[in-house]
């Protein structure tokens, strides 16, 4: 495959990437896949750092998102649990469930910025046709 191809496929990858926040991710997905059967053919070039990059940002935010969403459904279970046990006098169990919730959330949004900083950041570096 030409080098201006491989090129395009990548291009084609960020934007797919770039653009899972409004498809509710389907295209991330459709993005991960590109770079997985693209990595291959793309050994021993500049562009297998960015599909390396892409990947692992998959993989990176998929983690967070799971693990972040365990740790909500833990919480709310647990505050329903305590207000329920504690009844009629449970306001107080919502206090801490409410500051990890807020940890839970910076935690998300620090994630979405290094997201977005890898993908701009792999985007810039291919328009300018160097490596990750």
């Amino acid at each position: 495959m030409s080098e201006m191809s491989e090129r395009n496929s990548v291009l084609v990858a960020y934007g797919l990437y770039l653009l899972g926040a409004v498809t509710g991710g389907l295209t991330t997905l459709a993005g991960m896949i590109l770079a997985m059967v693209k990595l291959d053919g793309a050994r021993g070039t500049l562009f297998e750092s960015h599909y390396r990059n892409m990947i692992l940002v998959f993989w990176v935010w998929l983690a967070v998102i799971v693990g972040a969403g365990a740790m909500i459904l833990a919480g709310v279970a647990g505050v329903a649990f305590s207000l329920f046990a504690a009844w009629p006098m449970g306001g107080l169990a919502v206090i801490p469930a409410a500051l990890a919730f807020w940890l839970i959330a910076l935690g998300v949004v620090a994630t979405c910025l290094w997201y977005y900083w890898r993908l701009v950041r792999g985007l810039v570096l291919t328009l300018d046709d160097k490596p990750f």
